[in-house]
C-alpha cells in the first residue's frame, strides 16, 4: 500500500513536491504559533513548577532562632561525621547565618582544633544545611548539605 503512494508521489512535478514543502512548513509555524506557543506561557505562568514554602522565611543574614537552631546542628554533625575531632572548640559567640530560602541556611564561623603537632590551630567554615520541618531542635530535623573548610594558609 505504502509502496504504491511514494510510487505516485515520486511520479509527481517537482513544483508540486516544492508547494507541498512550503504549505507543511506554512502549517508548522501556524502550529508553533497558534497552540505550541501559548500552552508553554501559559504552563510558564502556572504555579504548576513553583514550590511553595510552608511559611513565610526571611532572606539573606539572619539572627533567629532559626538560624541558631542550624548553627547547632552544624556543630554536632561536625563532630559525629568526624569533620572535626570531639575535642573542637566552637565560637559560639562569633558566627554568621544566611538564609537562602526553601528552609536552607549558610553558617559560617571558626572552631579552634588543637593537635600535637600543629597545637591551637583557628580554622574557618563553612556549612550549608537544611531544615526539613519537625522540631527545629531534633537532629533528625536537618540534613546536613555541606562543609568546607578554608585552607590553613589563607
Amino acid at each position: 500500500m505504502f509502496d504504491k503512494l511514494f510510487a505516485k508521489i515520486a511520479k509527481l512535478p517537482i513544483y508540486v513536491s516544492i508547494i507541498g514543502l512550503a504549505l507543511f512548513l506554512v502549517l508548522l509555524y501556524v502550529i508553533q504559533l497558534k497552540a505550541v506557543t501559548p500552552f508553554v506561557e501559559k504552563m510558564s505562568q502556572s504555579d504548576l513548577f513553583i514550590e511553595k514554602d510552608e511559611e513565610p522565611e526571611e532572606l539573606g543574614k539572619i539572627t533567629n532562632d532559626r538560624g541558631i537552631n542550624a548553627f547547632a546542628q552544624c556543630k554536632s554533625v561536625m563532630v559525629s561525621e568526624k569533620h572535626v575531632p570531639d575535642t573542637a572548640e566552637f565560637i559560639d559567640k562569633d558566627y554568621e547565618a544566611w538564609a537562602l530560602g526553601g528552609r536552607t541556611y549558610l553558617i559560617r564561623s571558626h572552631v579552634n582544633i588543637t593537635s600535637p603537632e600543629k597545637g591551637t590551630e583557628d580554622r574557618k567554615y563553612a556549612c550549608k544545611i537544611k531544615y526539613n520541618g519537625g522540631e527545629p531542635t531534633d537532629a533528625k530535623s536537618w540534613d546536613m548539605l555541606g562543609v568546607d573548610f578554608n585552607d590553613a594558609n589563607e
